[in-house]
This record gives C-alpha cells, sequence and structure tokens, in this order.
C-alpha cells in the first residue's frame, strides 16, 4: 500500500491544514513548469502528490485510508486493501467543482498550467476525461475563467481589503439614512441536489458506470458515475461539491438508486 503520508513528508495525526499545507509547497515545488529539462520526472512527482492529497484530503478517503493501514492480517481482505485506484481518486478531485476551483486560482495565482490539454495530458493520458465535467453550454471550458498567462496574479493587500470593506459599509449606511432602505440577512439556502438513478438488476449485481446530466443553477452538467458492485434499491451515492454554488461553497449531489423491475 502507498504510504500517503510520507509522499507529503508530513505525519499521519497532522491535520487537514497541515496537509494543505503539504501540498500546496510541494504541488509548486514538483509542478512541471517549475522544473524546465526535467519535465518527466517531476510529472510524475506531481502526480504521486495529487494522489496523496486526494486521499488524505478528504475526510472520507482519509479515515478509509487509515483503517486499511492499521488492520491486521488476521483481518478479511476486503478490510486490509483500499479500495481507490490512482485514476478513481484522479477522477474525485477533479470532478468535485470547488476542490478545482481552489487549485485552478491556486496555480493560476503562481503562473503555472492548470488548463484542459496539461490536466488531460498528466493524469489522465490525454484521454480527454476533463472534457466530461468542465464542457457546458454556459461553461465552455475552465481556461476562461483561470488562463495561463505566465505572470502571477496578485492579491489585494490588507489596505485595499479594508477599505473595500469600510466602502460596502459607507454605503450600507448611506442608503439607509437617505432612503430607508434595510438590509435583511438572506435565507439560507439549500444547495443540496437529489437526483433518482435507475439501472437494471444486472447493473446492480455487477456494477456499472451511467451518465447522467442535472440542471445546476443555471448551469447543465454532465457526469459519469461509478456505481459499485452489489448495489441496494434506495442506497444514497454522495457526490461531494456537485451540488448548487454559492458564493462561498457547493452543496451535495445525491444520486438516490432505483432498480427497475
Amino acid at each position: 500500500m502507498k504510504d500517503y503520508y510520507q509522499n507529503l513528508g508530513i505525519p499521519d495525526n497532522s491535520s487537514q491544514e497541515e496537509i494543505k499545507g503539504a501540498f500546496r509547497k510541494l504541488a509548486f515545488k514538483y509542478h512541471p513548469d517549475t522544473n524546465p529539462g526535467n519535465e518527466k520526472q517531476s510529472e510524475e512527482k506531481f502526480k504521486e502528490i495529487n494522489e496523496a492529497y486526494g486521499v488524505l484530503g478528504d475526510k472520507d478517503k482519509r479515515q478509509q485510508y487509515d483503517f486499511a493501514r492499521k488492520v491486521g492480517i488476521g483481518y478479511d481482505a476486503r478490510y486490509r486493501s483500499f479500495q481507490y485506484s490512482q485514476q478513481d481518486i484522479f477522477r474525485d478531485i477533479f470532478s468535485n467543482q470547488a476542490t478545482f476551483d481552489e487549485l485552478s486560482r491556486m496555480f493560476a495565482q503562481a503562473g503555472l498550467r492548470f488548463d484542459q490539454d496539461f490536466l488531460n495530458r498528466v493524469f489522465f493520458e490525454g484521454s480527454g476525461f476533463i472534457s466530461q465535467f468542465f464542457a457546458t453550454a454556459d461553461r465552455p471550458t475552465y481556461q476562461q475563467y483561470y488562463p495561463y498567462t505566465g505572470v502571477p496574479a496578485r492579491k489585494p493587500n490588507l489596505i485595499e481589503r479594508l477599505l473595500s470593506r469600510i466602502t460596502i459599509k459607507i454605503g450600507k449606511y448611506a442608503l439607509r439614512k437617505l432612503f430607508g432602505v434595510q438590509f435583511e440577512p438572506l435565507p439560507k439556502q439549500n444547495l443540496n441536489l437529489n437526483i433518482e438513478l435507475v439501472i437494471s438488476p444486472a447493473e446492480a449485481t455487477s456494477g456499472c458506470e451511467k451518465d447522467i446530466t442535472y440542471n445546476r443553477g443555471k448551469q447543465t452538467k454532465k457526469l459519469m458515475v461509478k456505481v459499485p458492485k452489489e448495489i441496494k434499491p434506495g442506497t444514497k451515492i454522495r457526490l461531494k461539491g456537485m451540488g448548487i454554488r454559492d458564493d462561498k461553497k457547493s452543496g451535495d449531489l445525491y444520486l438516490h438508486i432505483k432498480v427497475k423491475d
């Protein structure tokens, strides 16, 4: 079994923030753009780091991985193995839009590539997998959001952020005094989505891959979902981060399994 903690250079009792910090440091160090003349080796190391973060950065996967590392030889074999392949881990990372957007911003700010061609070549051997998740009617590719320019983006400094907050507060105060405008807090929105996924008895027994299309706010999303073997009717499959998005976070998409007669 791979030692993901060793790959990130951290102890196994590290916090989630420490895991994220270690990943960021190593991802910048081994990104192919920062290793000219040594791209092939750095790509392999870059994949190794992303695979480790894909497991340890996800609380559910980390818990399964930690359990698989600690159980003894006397246990049933299914409890001694970690059930995610490298490709499964990469698919989960890049199909979680919140995680993907965070990584996109991180590399774009450093002036490093994170575009469609780069990801497909490095992580999916040029298969075009990435386009399945990020080519939609109103989001043709994610490059339009974070294009590679070779110039690191600049974050607003402390004074600029304070001035922005002060300007907003002054504007609200003026509207209240001059026009009696009241600003009520917005009601909380349920960001989760629920979809019924109908499969055949044979698919429920042997497992399958299903293409689904659903509305995510104003977007139409297309996903390929892997249904595990021996799944029972009424089971819920959770796709983390694939629900409705607001300014700060994304909800989850729940697929409710129905086995047709």
